[in-house]
């Protein structure tokens, strides 16, 4: 972090103070569209009313001793028309541009940012700023910015990302984050869906709380016998409650961290927005840095049930994870079944049962058991052992949420499976105390 932080001084970027925004996965400026202030460089949403979205996004850095800023942001997009005609390419005909029926994807649908659209800001030479803008359909989007890169494009390879430092990730200990996020409204008049249940919550008594915890994790050697955790709690949490809190345990996917689900995915505003329409049942949220079987049941469970106020029920818990994140997770539910009340297994590119574990009894008397896969995710392995598993779930009569839905294997995906396994799976609202 420190030599980042040296790096963009050189650049002449001034990061911006960490405790400016601390608690806030979106900046401020982002919760509604508004008219840049000067004071601020932070990204710029203006309704513009205008094909094709009705709305745009102007980012700006200051870096006046840079010969070059490029920015590679999340808006690929696709139909499923374009998808199937060429699946290597799904952006052949639309190239990075929105129209009515696109969601987003990227390109050829890598896990990782290294395929999103990459593009020049402009210097104003006067003020030292540099600036891009872009048409942006409803949703959340992530972003990088690169100094001084000349390599090639997607990859640039050998260049360090830079997340902006007018909107910064919420937390900056633990795992490093370098990409940052930009929720856009919609206008219906222009088809874009309507993601406002991502939306930044403007009324602070209607906002959940982030925190990040280092804990004791005996073997792990990133950091040497300790680990990482980031904790949600709904609006209006109470350690001193009576009636103890659900909890929802939610690993990101391979080569993340603990920091991915609440930042690139979105989990406080998604969660103060369910939780504030009564649409979820308030919960305490636990994001683990990479947890083994062992790490999770020994490690990370016992120390949330001795500083939160939750339940210790296996009833009132659940289990979920997206890619790679879910072998840990297919690990429990195969073989340890009951330590959960809820599972939710999301683009799982590996961990079918391999000696007959789906015929377990206790998978029939879980209380919720949600698995998916976006259609057009064309990385081959999700789809195809995704498929088995519900095939294998079905001959078995095991019970459970389907959600293969237009999308790819991203956040734009993930983001909404989050939403539709704690609305409609996970913690039933007539089960609140």
């Amino acid at each position: 972090m420190l030599d980042n932080r040296r790096r963009l001084l050189r650049l002449g970027i001034v990061p911006l103070a960490v405790g400016a925004l601390v608690g806030l996965p979106l900046s401020a400026a982002n919760a509604a569209p508004v008219t840049h202030r000067p004071q601020t460089l932070a990204p710029e949403v203006k309704h513009t009313g205008k094909a094709p979205t009705g709305y745009t996004v102007t980012f700006r850095i200051k870096a006046p001793d840079a010969k070059r800023i490029r920015i590679k942001g999340e808006w690929s997009f696709a139909s499923a028309a374009d998808i199937a005609k060429d699946p290597t390419n799904p952006n052949a005909d639309t190239g990075n541009t929105w129209e009515p029926g696109d969601f987003p994807l990227s390109t050829p649908n890598a896990g990782s940012a290294a395929n999103w659209p990459v593009e020049d800001l402009k210097l104003d030479r006067k003020s030292g700023i540099w600036s891009y803008t872009t048409a942006l359909p409803s949703g959340v989007f992530n972003y990088q910015f690169y100094a001084d890169c000349d390599a090639a494009a997607p990859a640039l390879t050998g260049c360090t990302p830079i997340a902006d430092p007018s909107n910064p990730p919420w937390n900056t200990s633990g795992s490093a984050e370098l990409s940052s996020q930009v929720y856009v409204p919609s206008d219906s008049r222009f088809g874009t869906e309507n993601l406002s249940w991502q939306a930044p919550v403007g009324k602070h008594d209607k906002q959940g709380s982030l925190k990040h915890i280092t804990y004791d994790a005996p073997g792990h050697t990133a950091p040497a016998d300790k680990n990482y955790l980031t904790v949600y709690t709904p609006p209006g949490y109470n350690a001193r409650r009576s009636a103890s809190y659900p909890t929802f345990y939610l690993i990101h996917g391979g080569g993340g961290n603990e920091m991915d689900w609440s930042t690139q995915g979105d989990l406080k505003n998604i969660m103060d927005n369910l939780i504030d329409s009564g649409r979820a049942t308030p919960m305490v949220v636990v994001m683990p840095n990479n947890p083994t079987t062992d790490d999770l049941l020994d490690n990370v469970v016992p120390y949330v049930q001795k500083h939160y106020n939750v339940s210790a029920k296996a009833s009132e818990r659940a289990f979920a994870g997206l890619s790679g994140g879910t072998t840990t997770v297919q690990d429990v539910l195969w073989n340890d079944t009951t330590k959960f009340g809820y599972y939710a297994v999301w683009s799982a590119p590996r961990g079918l049962p391999v000696n007959g574990e789906e015929k377990n009894p206790a998978l029939k008397k879980l209380l919720g058991l949600h698995v998916g896969v976006a259609k057009q995710d064309l990385g081959g392995a999700a789809q195809a052992n995704t498929t088995a598993e519900e095939a294998l779930l079905t001959s078995a009569g095991v019970p459970f949420r389907q959600y293969n839905v237009n999308g790819g294997h991203n956040w734009s995906y993930w983001r909404g499976a989050l939403r539709d396994f704690v609305t409609k799976v996970a913690f039933p609202l007539h089960h609140q105390h």
